[in-house]
């Protein structure tokens, strides 16, 4: 039997458990230091956050209008349990009491020119589906202005967690009166979603 290989295990069998006594603690020694509410709201909560991008290709005579924002892998089956900001804290599924959409932002990536903006996106909203389900608005922009290179959403306030565990949820983007762009233009967005975690 390898004897490195049940060091690694003990290894990552005792990190989480030492994680979450450490966050206790300090949990613990801002009560006594008389910290505020919202202090002690941040020590259980992590940031997950989604980056995605995709191109959408300039418009041509036949084809000027833009049906729909490309399919994003990323957003197809979102569970936030999987996410790599959310496995390194060491906690489960089971430890999250709530999670909420923090920020959610998109912005050209390129081309870098200040000719190339949003404006050729319509109005926007972003929505959140899962299995038996109603499908939920969790974002919306109105129409981007000429010269707006980046635009940063509404959200709501809703809880997400049946949405964006076990199993995931797919988030869709629809569009309103939006055109191609005069050149093939990259977008990345950004998506943070809020993750309070139980501590005891």
């Amino acid at each position: 039997m390898n004897p490195n290989l049940n060091q690694d295990t003990d290894k990552n069998m005792v990190i989480p458990v030492i994680r979450k006594v450490l966050t206790l603690l300090i949990t613990l020694l801002s009560l006594a230091c008389g910290d505020t509410l919202d202090d002690l709201k941040s020590l259980d909560n992590i940031e997950v956050p989604i980056i995605t991008s995709a191109t959408i290709q300039k418009g041509t005579t036949l084809e000027s209008v833009l049906g729909g924002f490309p399919q994003l892998d990323a957003f197809t089956r979102v569970d936030l349990s999987q996410q790599q900001a959310f496995a390194d804290t060491g906690y489960s599924s089971d430890n999250v009491d709530q999670i909420t959409l923090k920020t959610l932002t998109m912005k050209i990536t390129a081309p870098d020119n200040e000719n190339a903006d949003l404006s050729f996106l319509g109005a926007m909203r972003f929505y959140v589906q899962a299995n038996n389900l109603p499908r939920l608005e969790m974002a919306s922009a109105m129409p981007p202005q000429s010269g707006e290179r980046e635009i940063t959403f509404e959200t709501v306030d809703d809880d997400l967690k049946s949405y964006l565990l076990e199993g995931g949820g797919e988030i869709t983007i629809e569009l309103d009166d939006a055109r191609r762009p005069e050149v093939d233009t990259t977008i990345e967005i950004k998506v943070i979603f809020d993750v309070d975690i139980n501590l005891i």
